[in-house]
């Protein structure tokens, strides 16, 4: 008997540790990664990887994720699961095949408070967050995250859903973001949610904290660097944001960032009246990203002001496709001057010569008309005998 219970204490703290190892997994930065690269081929760890490929297709919604969970979950669906992983499974279906409300209000009914269940939660209601700004999904963010903090510490996602939830301009609050940048540091979490909280602080408006905190974790990550230049930047030290930007290898980072480092750098060229690296900064912005309007912008207005004609054209070009003429005072007085040195132009290379050429032809006409006329007179006179009737 004794023996017996022992084997089935045993079991239950096996399923335990499986449930606490899987909900982890689920928290963990890389989730999918790491469930990838267990060697383990059980059911269940099966089941957990055909949970992580839903909530990453629902994070990326990238269709290869779909065709994988939905070839996952027909392989499980006459397999026997532990009730929390089942449930779990059944959930992220619902996320992936039918809709995120559905999913989500299966969330709310639900009676497990398994930590699988929780972390399952905690990224659907953030993926929804993300796409919506619904305050009721940061609601349950706020909560599930404090909960799985002191159920689960040290885990990544946790605090990543918290920053993001407090830095940003529809719920941001700056007290609860130094209070979990506190326990970041307190807990010896930097290496893992550091650069995270970098970009939570820059978010946030808080450029001196991310400079504080750039420097106090020594951070090579591009993202985090730029966010330094950026702060450096916006506090008016331009010098050392140049100094970190040229140290980025800008196709580490995402393009928009990459553009926008380009454009800075261009326009602290086009400030030093550098125009040739002015341009050569914001023809790299648009490279990385087009749809960048400022930086056409800009760049129209780095041609326009070498004040070289042969630009003038190019200069026209980029301006009037920024957009900014109707409300952008610079832009509107540079396309007006730049049209009227057309239109002068214009002018010059077809009414003038058209013009002269008019003119040349009146004068040949007139003097053949004369000439003519001196040739008939003379004739008539001759044909008279120089007789003249009149």
């Amino acid at each position: 008997m004794k023996s017996a219970f022992a084997v089935a204490i045993f079991l239950v703290s096996v399923s335990l540790i499986f449930a606490l190892d899987n909900a982890e997994l689920l928290l963990s930065k890389e989730y999918l990664i790491e469930l990838q690269s267990l060697e383990t081929q059980s059911v269940e760890t099966k089941a957990i990887l055909a949970i992580a490929v839903g909530l990453k297709y629902r994070e990326t919604i990238q269709p290869n994720y779909k065709v994988w969970f939905s070839n996952l979950y027909e392989e499980l669906k006459d397999k026997a699961l532990p009730s929390e992983i089942e449930e779990g499974i059944k959930i992220v279906n619902e996320l992936v095949s039918v809709s995120t409300v559905s999913a989500l209000n299966m969330l709310y009914s639900t009676q497990n408070s398994d930590n699988l269940i929780k972390a399952i939660s905690l990224r659907a209601f953030f993926y929804d967050w993300v796409d919506t700004r619904d305050p009721r999904s940061s609601e349950e963010i706020v909560k599930t995250a404090y909960e799985l903090i002191e159920l689960l510490p040290n885990q990544y996602f946790p605090y990543k859903a918290l920053l993001e939830v407090y830095s940003s301009g529809s719920s941001i609050d700056k007290d609860r973001l130094m209070e979990i940048r506190e326990r970041i540091f307190s807990e010896g979490l930097q290496d893992l949610l550091g650069d995270d909280l970098i970009e939570s602080e820059f978010v946030s408006g808080l450029e001196e904290l991310v400079l504080e905190d750039y420097s106090r974790l020594g951070t090579g990550e591009p993202v985090s660097m730029y966010y330094a230049a950026m702060a450096y930047m916006k506090m008016g030290e331009s010098f050392d944001a140049l100094e970190i930007l040229n140290s980025i290898d800008l196709h580490r980072i995402p393009p928009r960032f990459a553009s926008n480092a380009s454009m800075v750098v261009g326009n602290y060229y086009l400030g030093n009246g550098d125009f040739e690296e002015a341009v050569k900064n914001y023809q790299d912005s648009l490279r990385f990203w087009p749809e960048n309007s400022m930086a056409v912008r800009n760049l129209g207005m780095a041609y326009y002001l070498t004040k070289d004609r042969d630009y003038y054209d190019l200069a026209r070009f980029y301006l009037q496709l920024s957009g900014y003429e109707s409300f952008d005072d610079e832009v509107s007085s540079a396309l007006k001057e730049l049209r009227r040195r057309a239109i002068f132009e214009l002018a010059l290379v077809t009414i003038v010569p058209l013009a002269a050429i008019v003119v040349v032809g009146l004068f040949l006409l007139e003097y053949f008309s004369k000439k003519r006329k001196t040739s008939q007179e003379r004739k008539a006179m001759k044909e008279d005998g120089g007789n003249n009737e009149d």
